[in-house]
């Protein structure tokens, strides 16, 4: 499954991981995405961002979504270059589960952790599951 739009000769091709939704397939999904940013040019400071930010959204899919359901859940991780920098999304079908209330200092900065290291991060949560959409503009 592949996208064109938005890519033109020069581009990476998209890159799509599905995956059990299981703490072996973060190091696989890390070994992916390390292999594919290269092919996007970008330097090695922006490639440690996201690979921390798709890596962050991956363990909270991972660790949260299979919480309460019954089905094999599974984590879809794509990525690909944009006109203007890349875009990447991590996608679970497992139950959303609203954070907890937790003392102050622990737990929860996951997504400030996202927002931190790219320039957009939206979260939406359905019953068949939780989309993590996330974009990292490279400036020339």
């Amino acid at each position: 499954m592949t996208d064109a739009a938005g890519t033109d000769a020069r581009s990476p091709a998209p890159l799509r991981i599905l995956l059990p939704a299981i703490p072996a397939s973060l190091a696989v999904i890390r070994a992916h995405l390390r292999g594919w940013l290269p092919t996007t040019a970008v330097n090695a400071s922006t490639a440690a961002e996201v690979l921390l930010a798709v890596g962050e959204a991956a363990s909270n899919a991972v660790e949260h979504a299979v919480r309460g359901t019954a089905r094999n859940v599974v984590v879809e991780v794509t990525a690909r270059a944009t006109d203007s920098g890349l875009a990447l999304t991590v996608k679970d079908n497992g139950r959303w589960h609203a954070p907890p209330p937790t003392p102050q200092g622990q737990r929860g900065h996951g997504s400030k952790l996202m927002r931190a290291l790219v320039d957009t991060v939206t979260i939406t949560p359905t019953p068949q599951g939780t989309t993590v959409e996330m974009r990292k503009e490279l400036h020339s």
